[in-house]
């Protein structure tokens, strides 16, 4: 079977796959682990297509004000799956605790994350460790909170850090309709949606130096996520998740 890393799905945007990336013991396998843009736009028939992938763990990264402005059809419609909300950015809002001209605004939040939301991180990864079927995490855009936790989990995997960087500005393909949708619903909901602005970037080098911070100041994602709980089993959990691959064909 050949999969393909993005995932079409009718109220979707960037709903992407994390297999197929290469590293040193093989290919991450495919349909294990998904990352993801908001869900609260999906169908029963969306939905459902997700659960049949294997798809039995959703992990919601966004703020109660987001998951009630926009709640996720997970959290009441499918039982049969299980719905977690983790506010991993809680507290760094960015209009107050980073320095709003900054070179880099998302690289001060990112790094603000890494200090602030240890636990949380942990505590995310844990559920993915600990599911048995395919996990799907996702934010509102699939860009900040999901790219951060996809970071790790591919670090973890063995994947380069080029690997990463490509993961995360993939974003950039799918951004031009997910930031037109989301544009149009906040303003239907008679607020204002900044189209220019830097937090909506996905540049690479944002990444690529928050990869660097993560090695210096944290040492590394093992030694991160160890610091704040988790176990080398847990550890070995994940890695195992993304390699343990029974059927391996290129991406499409």
């Amino acid at each position: 079977m050949r999969f393909t890393r993005h995932i079409p799905l009718n109220g979707s945007y960037n709903i992407r796959d994390l297999g197929g990336y290469p590293t040193a013991t093989g290919p991450t396998a495919w349909r294990r682990i998904l990352r993801a843009d908001s869900l609260h736009r999906l169908d029963d028939q969306a939905m459902q297509a997700l659960h049949e992938m294997g798809c039995d763990t959703v992990i919601d990264l966004r703020r109660a004000e987001e998951t009630t402005a926009q709640p996720n059809p997970f959290a009441t419609a499918m039982p049969q799956v299980q719905y977690h909300n983790i506010s991993l950015f809680e507290g760094l809002d960015p209009l107050i605790t980073v320095d709003t001209d900054s070179a880099d605004l998302l690289l001060d939040i990112y790094r603000l994350a890494l200090t602030e939301r240890g636990a949380e991180f942990a505590t995310i990864l844990r559920i993915i460790a600990q599911a048995e079927g395919a996990v799907l995490f996702h934010c509102t855009a699939g860009k900040d909170r999901t790219g951060m936790i996809a970071a790790l989990l591919l670090l973890l995997a063995g994947a380069t850090r080029d690997t990463v960087i490509a993961d995360y500005a993939l974003t950039g393909d799918y951004a031009p309709a997910m930031f037109a949708a989301l544009h149009a619903e906040v303003q239907a909901a008679g607020e204002t949606f900044d189209l220019s602005s830097p937090l909506l970037l996905c540049n690479p080098a944002t990444m690529e130096a928050l990869l660097h911070d993560l090695h210096d100041q944290h040492g590394g994602a093992e030694a991160y996520l160890l610091r704040h709980g988790l176990t080398e089993t847990e550890l070995a959990a994940l890695r195992a998740r993304l390699s343990d691959i029974a059927e391996q064909k290129g991406a499409a």
